[in-house]
């Protein structure tokens, strides 16, 4: 009867020693620190550079000494500006007077001349091709 208990204690002490091992090995994986490659340190100097196309033009359009609508191209952006005109008595800042008109930013413009001269080239190139194209080869008698 003892052999049956002391082979029982011996088999529970093993299974609780083995992970415990285990566990200490996977902890002393992860406490060593990665190895890390060496870079080289370079002082490569920062150079920066403004933006060469960051002037602003602006086009002011008049009519009768009024100014009707200003246009204005800052960077790649272009918005215009028309003032807020009223037919009425009211003065800026009244109750049912004028409000602020915001800018109008242009977002894309379509070139319809453009386009219709890119279709008068590429239809004059087509023909010049079509020319000095060899005829095509007559049909074949036998099939049907």
């Amino acid at each position: 009867m003892r052999a049956p208990a002391l082979l029982l204690a011996v088999s529970a002490l093993l299974a609780v020693a083995l992970p415990a091992t285990a566990q200490t090995e996977a902890q002393k994986k992860l406490e060593q620190p990665p190895k890390l490659e060496q870079l080289d340190d370079t002082d490569t100097p920062i150079t920066v550079s403004p933006k060469q196309n960051r002037e602003t033009t602006t086009s002011v359009q008049r009519q009768n000494g009024r100014i009707t609508q200003e246009t204005v191209h800052a960077g790649g952006s272009t918005y215009t500006i028309k003032p807020n005109n009223t037919n009425s008595t009211a003065q800026a800042g009244d109750a049912g007077g004028p409000a602020i008109r915001g800018a109008q930013w242009t977002v894309m413009e379509f070139d319809i001349a453009k386009k219709q001269k890119q279709r008068s080239a590429d239809a004059a190139a087509a023909a010049e091709n079509a020319e000095d194209a060899p005829p095509p080869p007559p049909p074949a008698k036998g099939s049907r």
